[in-house]
């Protein structure tokens, strides 16, 4: 297997159920699919991307590897719509902001109600994406952060329960890149108070939020 994935897809990998279909939405290359079919740590996978030019790439990919073409099934289109309900007990779904992938969930929901455990990677508005899965009978299963190409990236895994909501914009993870991540987060917000300030806008939420940050940082120590 020469199929080396970056530290996020390796960590997406990793959370995928074992022995068990999985449907990458948002395939792009195709590198995650391949990876777990030529680990052998899935049987089947689903590869689908809205885009036709990435999806020919990850049919090239597949076509040049070692996997046979019984083992996986290349679709063009979007979201869910290529998938059937309880055809992949894990649905990865990475890369795309919060409120993208929410709506993507939201529009068939008898399909992400099928699914065993979803794995999601939202690139922005991550907030919005937890208060959906609450809100929608979701409940988050672990959280996680990782690098990639500097930028430390949220990965959200989730399944069918009750769970009390907790602060959405705020990962629960124990993760030694939470400190970092905060740091980052509570710089973003502490110039767009100033930005609404010099504007004369109210910036009373903000500062709420800015509190929250700081005092989750507080707990992570140095």
């Amino acid at each position: 297997m020469n199929n080396k994935l970056t530290e996020r897809l390796q960590l997406l990998a990793d959370l995928v159920l074992p022995g068990k279909p999985a449907a990458d939405i948002g395939t792009d290359h195709g590198y995650l699919g391949l990876y777990l079919l030529e680990s052998g740590k899935c049987p089947f996978a689903v590869l689908s991307d809205v885009n036709e030019g990435p999806l020919a790439k990850a049919k090239q990919n597949m076509e040049e590897s070692s996997v046979d073409e019984s083992l996986y099934s290349i679709r063009l289109g979007g979201g869910l719509a290529t998938l059937q309900p309880g055809e992949a007990a894990s649905i990865v779904i990475a890369g795309m902001g919060g409120e993208l992938i929410a709506s993507i969930l939201e529009e068939f929901p008898e399909k992400t109600a099928s699914a065993e455990l979803l794995i999601l990677q939202p690139r922005t508005r991550s907030g919005e994406l937890r208060s959906w899965l609450w809100s929608n009978g979701y409940a988050i299963k672990g959280e996680y952060l990782v690098r990639e190409r500097g930028r430390i990236c949220e990965v959200i895994t989730a399944a069918r329960g009750k769970q009390a909501p907790g602060d959405p914009d705020i990962p629960e993870t124990d993760s030694p890149l939470l400190a970092e991540f905060l740091d980052g987060r509570i710089g973003s917000i502490k110039r767009i108070i100033e930005g609404l300030e010099k504007s004369g806008r109210d910036s009373a939420a903000l500062k709420e939020r800015l509190n929250a940050h700081e005092e989750r940082r507080l707990r992570c120590g140095d």
